[in-house]
């Protein structure tokens, strides 16, 4: 990543010596963002941010403005209603007098009926729906009014709905006034309406009851019942409307002709019925004089109603004033946030444009073009002005070094003709060098590999023979040897094909078939030198190992077993056994040696796990007592050949534990147990404190026998190596490649028979001893037959023209 960054940076983007790829061009215009455009976002972003922040305020100033207008409105229409229900109310009482006197008609003025109905029109539209409603029965009550069964309660009681009505759309609009408008006078003009109401309803009542003959119970009745809720909403209102209001009240009625009629109404009231007094009183002074009253009580709720209609007015200024600063000041906050975004803009795009176009004529010709000059203000575009003309000035210092470098290169390149040749001479000399080499190198790994087969071939041959001489041999001694010399040849046959192996030949073609573990297990033991040490107790699981990993997994196990059997003390055992663990089937060796420090184990297991590199060379490895030999690579390379996993570890009581771990696809589990007879046979075992089942006569025979009551595998004792006390080296490596480790003091194995010289058959020592053998050749013979060609064999027989040993 330093490298690519170092070239894009020394680079000139004019240079057409290094075009930039279309791709990459293409990529940079779609990708390419102005600045300009994303100040111009912003500025906008800027001036809806301060729109939001200012949009609550002025929301809820326009919603008060219109709250207060439509109050103000409200108002007016009531006020329009106080007047409408007082000429409801005037017909009212008009009407009710005519139809006591039995002459509607007379109360009939179409003037007025005129006023009455255009005030009706002009406020139907304005009013609620009970107002409305109200007034839509006024033509009916009308027609009632001036019917022949028309009676002045029915007459009043229609009359009274709408002018009730009226005066409750008043109640409502003042109801409906927020607190900073409302006072306590406007909160008492609805006890005043109702209490004009009362008095002009009194009024009327009494004319009527005047008007008729006798004592006209029930309209001085109604008269009374007006009068009481007259005086029950004054009550009210002077409870209510304050001093103020109040006293201009009682200003207003406390003149000679408002006590006059207040003296009438009380003689006139004072009992359910009108006495013979009462019909005696002048009905025109009555009427004027009641009039008169109620007018007065009308001039002081009209008064206090245009007093309310002027608040609410003040309200609706108070309000629009309000709202137009709320908007004057979100204007002026929208203005200054988008001029000073749009300053900033402008302070940021004008001396970018002019570094962007300076910078790119100079980076256009960078050795002819003037440095960019700048008159702006002393900030961070000034900087990168300074550092464009700093780099333009190391330009030219560049350009012209180089210039005088290509002169001198000029110069040195015709001294250095013969230099070049030289060079290519001995270039050409090398690759021939190392052509020849590669092929020596093959050639020298093919002879290995061809040399190992020969001798495979040869050990194949040297079996047959031996196994035809063991089949005629009758004497015990001899035919121990031959079982000895028929041990050396499996084990010679072993370590050919691990030769091939790290010749580096394909494998060979191995079973079609499955082989049963144990039989592999056998055959690993019949292939290690010290193979009388060995018990495979308890047997392994009765599985079968599937044919392409059989031969090899006998070659590792018996490069394992033959390093731990090499360093065993004398009377000590090495275990092969195996289980089921997560899965996979773990193959164990476990010897009772010394064991191994931690970091040479994990130095070992480190060489096991990789199969590529070799180990040190096998002359250095005894004398420097440190290092690997063959034997654990020839492990890692059979390990890497079928994905196996092996490692060493230490026993807790002392020694080494090699585990290999097979895969479950190598693996064929089988529900019958092993049988009894098979390619390896089944062997004796020593019976604690026997001496052996076969005697032997002479002192070799007892030698061999007492070999074979210590191990289950019986064997010839005389083909185990002899111990010696002396310990070896740390570390040391084996004569088969694996490490070498500390191996226990042998005891002094004493005899017990040794005297004796029982007597012995040949067949029973044949059969005994030559179990291994038998079962190992004729494992390599069904594994040859069923391949077709012997196992060593890494390359078609018919290429070498030689003739493979079945």
């Amino acid at each position: 990543m330093r490298a690519q960054v170092r070239k894009t940076t020394l680079h000139d983007p004019a240079d057409p010596s290094h075009p930039a790829p279309s791709g990459s061009r293409s990529r940079a215009a779609r990708r390419r963002a102005r600045v300009r455009t994303r100040l111009v976002v912003g500025v906008l972003l800027t001036g809806v941010a301060v729109l939001g922040a200012a949009m609550p305020a002025v929301l809820g100033a326009m919603e008060d403005y219109d709250t207060a207008r439509r109050l103000h409105e409200r108002a007016q229409v009531a006020e329009g209603a106080a007047a409408l229900s007082h000429l409801a109310a005037d017909e009212r009482d008009a009407l009710v007098a005519a139809v006591a006197a039995g002459n509607p008609g007379a109360a009939r003025d179409e003037d007025e009926l005129a006023h009455v109905d255009g005030e009706v029109a002009r406020l139907d539209g304005a009013l609620d729906q009970q107002a409305s409603a109200a007034l839509a029965g006024l033509p009916a009550a009308r027609e009632l009014a001036h019917s022949d069964e028309a009676t002045p309660q029915a007459t009043f009681d229609a009359y009274t709905v709408i002018v009730q009505a009226l005066d409750g759309f008043l109640r409502a609009t003042v109801h409906a006034t927020p607190q900073d408008a409302s006072d306590p006078a406007a909160e008492a003009l609805p006890d005043l309406a109702r209490a004009v109401d009362a008095s002009s309803a009194t009024r009327g009542l009494l004319l009527a009851a005047l008007a008729g003959p006798g004592e006209q119970r029930e309209l001085t009745t109604l008269a009374q019942r007006q009068r009481v809720r007259e005086e029950a909403a004054l009550a009210d209102f002077t409870a209510v409307a304050g001093p103020g209001a109040a006293g201009a009240y009682e200003h207003a009625l406390s003149g000679g002709e408002a006590e006059a009629a207040a003296g009438l109404l009380l003689v006139l009231t004072d009992a359910p019925v009108l006495s013979p007094e009462d019909h005696a009183l002048d009905e025109t002074q009555v009427h004027d004089a009641l009039l008169d009253r109620t007018r007065l009580q009308r001039g002081v709720l009209t008064t206090l109603a245009d007093e309310y209609t002027d608040r609410v007015r003040s309200l609706r200024d108070g309000e629009l004033l309000d709202l137009t600063l709320v908007g004057g000041v979100a204007l002026a906050a929208l203005l200054l946030g988008v001029g000073v975004s749009m300053q900033t803009a402008r302070s940021l795009t004008r001396p970018l444009a002019a570094v962007r176009l300076g910078t790119g004529r100079v980076a256009a010709d960078p050795t002819g073009q003037e440095p960019v000059r700048y008159s702006g203000r002393n900030d961070e575009f000034a900087e990168v002005v300074a550092s464009v003309n700093a780099l333009h000035a190391r330009a030219l210092s560049l350009h012209q070094h180089a210039t005088e470098a290509a002169q001198q290169a000029a110069v040195i390149a015709q001294d250095t003709g013969g230099l070049r040749a030289e060079r290519d001479r001995l270039l050409a000399e090398q690759n021939e060098l190392h052509a020849r080499l590669a092929a020596l190198h093959g050639a020298v790994h093919g002879m290995f590999a061809h040399h190992a087969q020969r001798l495979l071939i040869l050990t194949g041959e040297q079996l047959a023979v031996i196994e035809g001489l063991e089949s005629q041999e009758t004497d015990p001694d001899r035919l121990a040897v031959l079982f000895t010399v028929d041990h050396l040849a499996a084990r010679m046959r072993r370590h050919g094909e691990n030769l091939l192996l790290l010749a580096g030949a394909e494998p060979p073609q191995q079973l079609n078939e499955p082989m049963p573990l144990i039989d592999v297990a056998r055959a690993a033991v019949s292939e290690i030198e010290r193979y009388e040490l060995v018990e495979t107790a308890p047997a392994p699981p009765p599985v079968w190992i599937t044919g392409v990993a059989a031969r090899d997994l006998s070659h590792l196990l018996a490069e394992l077993l033959d390093n731990a059997t090499a360093y065993s003390p004398t009377g000590a055992r090495v275990r092969l056994t195996g289980r089921w663990a997560d899965g996979e089937l773990l193959m164990t060796v476990e010897d009772e040696g010394h064991g191994l420090g931690q970091e040479r184990l994990a130095e070992l297991n480190a060489r096991i796990a990789d199969p590529v590199t070799p180990p040190p060379g096998a002359a250095s490895a005894p004398e420097a007592g440190m290092g690997i030999g063959m034997g654990l690579y020839t492990v890692a390379r059979l390990a890497a050949r079928h994905g196996l996993r092996c490692w060493l570890r230490s026993r807790p009581t002392g020694g080494t534990v090699a585990e290999v771990a097979v895969p479950a696809h190598l693996v064929e589990d089988v529900t019958e147990p092993y049988p009894t007879h098979g390619t390896a046979p089944t062997l004796p075992v020593r019976e604690p404190g026997g001496t052996g089942p076969v005697p032997i006569p002479d002192a070799r025979a007892a030698e061999h026998a007492r070999a074979a009551e210590h191990t289950e595998h019986a064997r010839a004792a005389d083909t185990a190596p002899r111990f010696h006390p002396q310990p070896p080296p740390a570390h040391a490596i084996t004569d088969s490649g694996l490490p070498r480790r500390t191996r226990g003091v042998p005891t002094p194995f004493d005899d017990p028979t040794a005297g004796r010289t029982p007597a012995v058959d040949p067949e029973e020592l044949r059969r005994r001893l030559g179990g291994f053998q038998r079962g190992a050749r004729d494992g390599h013979r069904d594994a040859a037959q069923a391949a077709g060609r012997y196992p060593g064999d890494f390359r078609d027989s018919a290429a070498t023209g030689e003739e493979m040993p079945s």
